[in-house]
């Protein structure tokens, strides 16, 4: 059975202070071209040569000078101990778009997808030459194979779905739009407030659940996310069924991330919320045990709304 892992990362106009990845790219971009924005690309992580270092793959979008009927243009940068640096583009490519386990010249091979521009649809390999990939994809003669690492997706359909519990419904709505995407929760059932609540959200929302973790008979509501490495959580708790007050999860502590790379799951079971990640080994080139760890949540009142303290750490 294939196993990819989607690695997309969108980036918002709206953010005040870009991430590190984020601004290290951006930095990276302008010194190819100083009209790219962060509005103009999504990006990619993978460690492509296996030096430890995580390179980016910035995919432009529509609203960057760099797409066109054949496809777009994807940028290569290459990870460094302060950032990264350009290691060409590749032109008229399109998603799907994978990192392969073989490798040439040290790094990894791409997969990309093919159509448009009179071109047969399909998908190409590309392979590194010791100085840069190819500059655009060529025929598309190859094939997906069982471990290719999945980059970008094809675009993902809006989220739009509802939950009730305990006479309180939930509406959550997203566009899932790769750059500047957002959240709308719309309640219905509280008494003094059912007002939406909007916010600017980094990558796509793909599912949701409702619960009753403290047993108090006022529901919370659970969105999650994916953000190009990991699953996301937002939390909302229905203050006695009388108005949405977020919900708080603290950072990992210094147990609870050693070895940690992202690679989050979430889940609501039997009273607890449960986070759960692979566990890599500390040292270069940072690869997984073969363990998970689980971290347990139980829901309490915090001194400003609610708080999702840690029960129990497990790993298997």
């Amino acid at each position: 059975m294939k196993t990819a892992i989607l690695c997309l990362l969108s980036i918002s106009t709206i953010a005040q202070a870009l991430p590190p990845v984020l601004s290290h790219t951006q930095a990276a971009l302008q010194k190819v071209d100083t009209e790219i924005k962060p509005d103009h690309y999504d990006i990619a992580r993978a460690d492509l040569n296996a030096d430890g270092k995580e390179d980016v793959l910035a995919l432009m979008n529509g609203k960057s000078g760099y797409t066109g009927s054949g496809g777009a243009t994807m940028f290569v940068l290459k990870g460094t101990a302060v950032g990264f640096e350009s290691m060409g583009s590749i032109g008229v490519v399109n998603e799907p778009i994978y990192a392969r386990k073989s490798v040439k010249n040290g790094f990894r091979d791409l997969l990309v997808g093919v159509r448009g521009g009179g071109a047969k649809p399909g998908l190409a390999a590309l392979s590194f030459d010791g100085k840069k990939y190819p500059g655009s994809p060529g025929d598309a003669t190859a094939k997906e194979e069982d471990g290719d690492q999945l980059l970008f997706a094809e675009p993902a359909p809006p989220f739009d779905k509802k939950e009730e519990l305990q006479g309180i419904t939930f509406q959550v709505f997203s566009p899932n739009l790769r750059s500047g995407n957002r959240l709308t929760v719309t309640p219905a059932g509280l008494e003094s407030d059912n007002r939406p609540i909007e916010m600017d959200v980094m990558g796509i929302i793909t599912r949701m659940e409702v619960a009753d973790l403290n047993v108090d008979g006022s529901p919370e509501l659970y969105v999650y996310g994916f953000d190009g490495t990991s699953q996301t959580l937002f939390a909302w708790s229905a203050n006695k069924k009388k108005s949405l007050s977020q919900i708080t999860l603290p950072d990992l502590d210094s147990t609870q991330s050693k070895g940690y790379r992202g690679g989050d799951e979430y889940a609501v079971v039997e009273g607890i919320l449960g986070r759960r990640f692979p566990i890599h080994d500390d040292s270069a080139p940072f690869k997984p045990t073969g363990k998970m760890r689980q971290v347990q949540y139980k829901l309490h009142t915090g001194e400003a709304g609610w708080l999702l303290k840690v029960d129990k750490m497990v790993e298997f």
